[in-house]
């Protein structure tokens, strides 16, 4: 949803009075779905009279002003001309929440909003603030196999020698050098701590994203070519050639490190952060099953949804296809009954359109066949694999085990209580969660990674 920056000029359709007293001056609060994105409602009270106005707090903040709306005792509508935005509300007085829909360019998606003290506010208390207490020099890397700049960022401690150094490798998705989501900032965190610990630590933008050159719809295994030219560029360099250099990565990450380890054997060590030990196929099922899960979906639904999933990555995984969109649709309709249990299941039209995309990029075609079982096989370095106990979308259990099977038991593999995928200290371990949490990043697993790398380098 987009911001807007200036004061409109207010068409009041109408506004029933008892709704005046009911709503003046009150907040609500709600996380629009399928975009993860929080949203907040304010009443403003002026001259008798109640102004809906609408907050994106991911966004800046900025009030976001209605062109036209309608209030009365059980409704709510709004209008934003100026970005295609039209919300719909219904209003339920015994709980004081608005269940609805928003609409912009198109696209529907749902918000309910719920009764809160104020606009969201984003607070990120771990992302560290200037001046720091070492070296942080800016870096630009040529992968010259791909033709590829990478723009980083290095840090490194002020005097003394580096006893270790460290390549962050980001998770899948276009990510720049501090893996930031949702305003966290966890690889910014993670070379902050370590850094102040007596590392160098190296993190980039994604190829094609932030400061970095290239295509964006690179593979797994475009992004390990970049992180040896990462590790090229660390063996040359006068503060950390000498150094042992080991690879951290997240979830993808996780993926990649043991890839470039297994081809380069100067790696010192390894630590996958949520790193898979399955293939890519097995690992979206078991994501797809969990967030179901958790979302409510039936056992028996989830079960249907993963017959029809299995179906459509192996389509995918054969090759480009032009006629993949048809398939997906024949592969759904065989295995349901109607639009209403395809909408039950998240395979609406809409929904298998998107599907159709995001299985045509080169991404997912590679990382469906992706087994990281071969290349951890070949990876003689120690392995540090930590994984958080509620984690949806790279299960713990599943894949540590995994893990310490291709490595032949040699990987040393840790499940810490409460965290997410993002190492986050949360409730439930949904992706809803991961912006309404302020902590970034679990400082009991950065002390977990510095006691572990100290260990493996002396």
């Amino acid at each position: 949803m987009r911001r807007i920056f200036t004061t409109l000029l207010i068409s009041i359709i109408s506004i029933n009075t008892s709704a005046q007293k009911e709503f003046a001056n009150r907040y609500w609060f709600g996380i629009l779905e399928g975009a993860s994105l929080p949203l907040n409602l304010h009443f403003e009270s002026r001259n008798d009279s109640v102004f809906p106005m609408l907050y994106s707090p991911m966004q800046g903040g900025d009030k976001i002003v209605p062109s036209s709306f309608r209030i009365t005792a059980d409704s709510l509508f709004i209008n934003v001309k100026s970005l295609n935005f039209e919300g719909k509300w219904v209003y339920n007085q015994a709980d004081s929440t608005f269940a609805g829909q928003i609409k912009q360019y198109g696209n529907k998606l749902n918000l309910n909003l719920k009764p809160s003290d104020g606009i969201f506010e984003i607070k990120r208390p771990q992302t560290p603030e200037k001046p720091f207490p070492y070296i942080e020099e800016e870096v630009m890397i040529k992968n010259t196999a791909d033709n590829v700049d990478l723009s980083g960022t290095l840090t490194y401690p002020v005097e003394g020698n580096v006893f270790a150094t460290i390549i962050l490798i980001t998770g899948s998705g276009a990510q720049n050098r501090d893996e930031e989501i949702f305003q966290h900032k966890p690889f910014m965190v993670i070379a902050d701590y370590l850094t102040c610990q007596g590392m160098a630590v190296l993190r980039c933008d994604d190829r094609g994203f932030g400061k970095s050159s290239g295509g964006i719809n690179s593979t797994t295994l475009d992004f390990a070519n970049d992180v040896e030219a990462m590790l090229g560029f660390l063996q040359s360099h006068p503060k950390t050639k000498g150094s042992k250099i080991g690879l951290v990565g997240h979830s993808e990450g996780g993926l990649i490190a043991p890839i470039v380890a297994s081809r380069n054997k100067e790696v010192a060590f390894i630590i996958l952060l949520a790193g898979p030990g399955l293939d890519g196929k097995e690992t979206l099922l078991l994501q797809n099953k969990k967030i179901c899960q958790i979302g409510g979906m039936a056992d028996s639904l989830i079960n249907k949804r993963l017959i029809i999933l299995e179906e459509i990555f192996e389509l995918s995984a054969s090759g480009e296809d032009q006629d993949m969109l048809l398939k997906i649709n024949e592969i759904v309709k065989k295995h349901t009954i109607n639009k209403q249990e395809r909408k039950a299941l998240g395979l609406s039209p809409k929904e298998v359109l998107v599907m159709n995309s995001q299985l045509q990029n080169r991404w997912m075609k590679t990382f469906i066949d992706l087994d990281p079982c071969p290349y951890l096989a070949m990876v003689e370095c120690p392995i540090l694999a930590l994984n958080g106990e509620k984690d949806c979308q790279v299960l713990p259990i599943e894949n540590t085990t995994a893990i310490s099977k291709c490595t032949t038991g040699k990987a040393e593999t840790i499940i810490v209580p409460n965290l997410n995928h993002l190492f986050q200290n949360c409730t439930i371990g949904s992706v809803e969660e991961y912006m309404t949490i302020e902590e970034t990043f679990s400082e009991k697993v950065m002390e977990i990674i510095t006691e572990w790398i100290k260990k493996k380098v002396e």
